[in-house]
């Protein structure tokens, strides 16, 4: 057929078929490069996905990682096709090597790209940075208004403490959000916990021994105040979930050991093939 171009496909049907040797190591050589590239190209786009700053690039990422995989794992099934017809032990021995690693490379995508996109950490940074912010100036704001009109001192010291508490409390959740320790964040969610007790006892001071103004104005705090604990637990839960923080931890250690292996496995085969110029059949 003049000008055809032969597909994989044909290819791998003429070398189940006993196409000369020379054939099958050329498409054995040809499927090991695909391997190789695209082999890199998954876990380059992979970390893309990890350092992405939103949802959509996220996904578009973890989507050109799972694509490439996938090219991956079709040249894999083809090799095992070729190697086969081959019969050669060492080719198969250090084919199945690299089948171990790569399994290994692929739980631990099927582990780290879901949390990927998640973006739990990101999100819990964009609320407690706008919502959460905006709150506590509320709050802040609201606490004032109650001092403004409430002349007991023991009464103005414990509102000022508990504008101080409600501030210290919300800058709390940054190092809540960047910690990759439960242990960290139990403490942390600890001195929050304090600083909430604080704001609450001045609260219900002022309701029950400020004028009728005065109460007025701490009805207003308190509502500041409920809106505020609402966008600190969903902080605190999004901070939990820790999906940016762990897939960091995972591409950085493990999936980085086990790129290696991979590498160092497929190596391992060209080489092989490389040295065994006539097959066996």
């Amino acid at each position: 057929m003049t000008n055809a171009r032969w597909s994989w496909s044909w290819l791998l049907v003429l070398a189940c078929a006993g196409p000369p040797g020379p054939i099958r190591q050329q498409h054995q050589l040809e499927l090991l490069s695909t391997v190789q590239r695209r082999l890199l190209e998954s876990v380059e786009a992979e970390k893309s996905a990890v350092l992405a700053v939103t949802d959509a690039e996220s996904i578009a990422f973890a989507d050109e990682s799972k694509a490439a995989a996938l090219d991956v794992e079709r040249a894999r099934t083809q090799l095992h096709t070729l190697i086969d017809a081959d019969g050669r032990d060492a080719e198969r021995a250090k084919l199945a090597a690299f089948d171990q690693a790569w399994a290994q490379v692929q739980a631990i995508d099927a582990r780290l790209l879901p949390l990927a996109v998640a973006n739990t950490n990101l999100k819990a940074a964009a609320l407690a940075a706008g919502e959460g912010a905006a709150t506590v100036n509320q709050l802040v704001d609201a606490l004032a208004a109650v001092a403004d009109v409430i002349s007991s001192p023991p009464v103005l010291r414990e509102l000022s403490s508990a504008q101080v508490s409600a501030l210290r409390l919300q800058a709390l959740l940054a190092p809540h959000i960047a910690s990759a320790e439960p242990e960290t964040m139990t403490r942390l969610e600890g001195q929050m916990q304090g600083l909430a007790a604080v704001v609450e006892h001045a609260l219900a001071t002022a309701r029950k021994q400020a004028p009728a103004p005065a109460r007025a104005r701490a009805a207003e705090a308190w509502e500041a105040w409920a809106h505020f604990q609402h966008v600190t637990a969903e902080v605190v839960r999004l901070s939990r979930l820790n999906t940016n923080v762990l897939s960091f931890d995972l591409s950085v250690h493990d999936k980085r050991r086990a790129t290696f292996a991979a590498q160092a496995a497929l190596g391992a085969l060209l080489d092989e093939v490389h040295q065994q110029p006539n097959p066996t059949r």
